[in-house]
């Protein structure tokens, strides 16, 4: 006895529809209202603008890294700048408004970072120009991490970790003493 298939009529209407989709979308996607747009636009570059006194290393990116999801530089010892910016979340914390430094409620949500080296400006107002300027705000702002940097680099400064991370990417040695404003002036025999 020979068995015949059956094919069902769903489903072979939703093998036709999606033939049909895949032969006709070109055509379809074509005329979608953003061909005048397409060619203003270009996709973004593999990395973002580095600045020139500020070449990007491999030992800049761990130490980056690693201060980024490091909560001893808040007042607390306990918010890092991924507690608000939560890989696991969009680089967000998706609330409202931000929570920060002894639950203060701030006035914004959280931006993703993201991308966030390619905006022309950064914070929610564009008070800064570019990531350098960024960086240290939210450490020194007491609604978000409270910190002062010159505290933030004592602490750092008891770590051999940190002082050997910091050696490999600025080649410099921690201290008290370092001046705490962006871009540091790292003397030209230390620069990379």
């Amino acid at each position: 006895m020979e068995h015949q298939k059956t094919v069902q009529p769903a489903k072979l209407i939703a093998a036709v529809a999606l033939g049909g989709s895949l032969a006709f979308g070109g055509s379809v996607l074509a005329d979608d209202g953003l061909g005048d747009y397409r060619d203003r636009f270009e996709p973004l570059p593999y990395f973002p603008p580095i600045p020139a006194h500020n070449s990007l290393t491999p030992e800049k990116v761990e130490l980056g890294n690693m201060l980024f999801f490091e909560p001893r530089i808040s007042s607390s010892g306990v918010i890092s700048c991924a507690t608000c910016h939560n890989p696991a979340l969009g680089w967000s914390d998706r609330i409202p408004r931000a929570t920060g430094h002894d639950g203060q409620i701030g006035e914004r949500n959280t931006p993703t970072v993201l991308n966030s080296g390619f905006l022309g400006s950064q914070f929610w107002d564009g008070r800064e120009p570019d990531l350098e300027g960024q960086a240290l705000g939210p450490i020194e702002a007491d609604i978000e991490m409270a910190m002062d940097l010159d505290m933030a680099l004592e602490r750092l400064e008891e770590f051999e970790l940190y002082q050997k991370k910091f050696a490999e990417a600025i080649r410099m040695t921690i201290t008290r003493s370092m001046p705490t404003t962006w871009p540091w002036p790292w003397p030209a025999s230390s620069a990379r």
